[in-house]
């Protein structure tokens, strides 16, 4: 068995990552899902936006990614399409904790309907953005 899996993550701008790497960590509907090399054969799909890891060698780097489908196949391959992902890296933090402030806010002035909803949606985007950048910079999530 090999220790590598290969992963590629596709965007719709295209391929936003594709390596082999040691294992990788997704945030499913069913819960985290951590993919090794030799995994089963899988398909499943992503929460809407949370923080997922991807580790090479002893290494880990963050992303913020907001939903899509992951499928392994024989533990060698695995493919990920997301409409969405940031490296914690290259995240703004200033300008998510100022996305996270004016959704709470809109949540605290009791926004109704689709206000609401789409408040709660940017919300959980913001926090998935700074979780993502916190650990990238390898201090703990607020």
């Amino acid at each position: 068995m090999s220790k590598i899996l290969t992963l590629k993550i596709h965007t719709p701008d295209g391929i936003f990552f594709e390596d082999g790497v040691t294992s990788f960590l997704v945030p499913t509907t069913m819960g985290p899902l951590e993919v090794e090399p030799g995994y089963t054969n899988v398909i499943t799909t992503l929460l809407p936006s949370g923080v997922m890891w991807i580790k090479k060698a002893d290494k880990k780097s963050y992303y913020a990614v907001f939903g899509g489908v992951l499928r392994v196949q024989s533990g060698e391959m695995a493919t990920l399409f997301t409409q969405e992902i940031n490296d914690g890296y290259e995240i703004d933090m200033a300008r998510a904790i100022a996305s996270r402030d004016r959704s709470l806010d809109r949540i605290s002035k009791h926004a109704a309907g689709d206000d609401l909803k789409m408040a709660r949606i940017k919300l959980d985007k913001a926090l998935a953005r700074i979780s993502a950048k916190t650990l990238s910079e390898g201090k703990r999530p607020e």
